[in-house]
């Protein structure tokens, strides 16, 4: 291969390792959510901060950003902590 095939190859596997690892907060966070550790409007809230400050969104774009998102937070409720305080 060469040298600007291997050098865009390199670029691309440390874009996705980031993506990757979006994905892994992700995941963790909604589950966190479902233990009622975090709250899902805050969480989701800062996964786009973090989506902007590591680039991810110009990088892989909001739809997929979203679908990512969207996957791991489902059927989680949004509003459990309030739920949970007014009870």
């Amino acid at each position: 291969m060469s040298q600007a095939v291997e050098l865009t190859e390199a670029w691309r596997a440390v874009a996705n390792a980031r993506l990757a690892e979006f994905r892994r907060q992700c995941w963790r966070l909604a589950t966190l959510e479902r233990q009622g550790t975090v709250n899902k409007a805050v969480a989701i809230d800062e996964l786009w901060e973090i989506a902007l400050a590591h680039d991810l969104l110009r990088a892989f774009g909001e739809d997929r950003l979203e679908a990512i998102i969207t996957e791991a937070f489902a059927g989680t409720n949004f509003n459990s902590h309030a739920s949970e305080a007014a009870t």
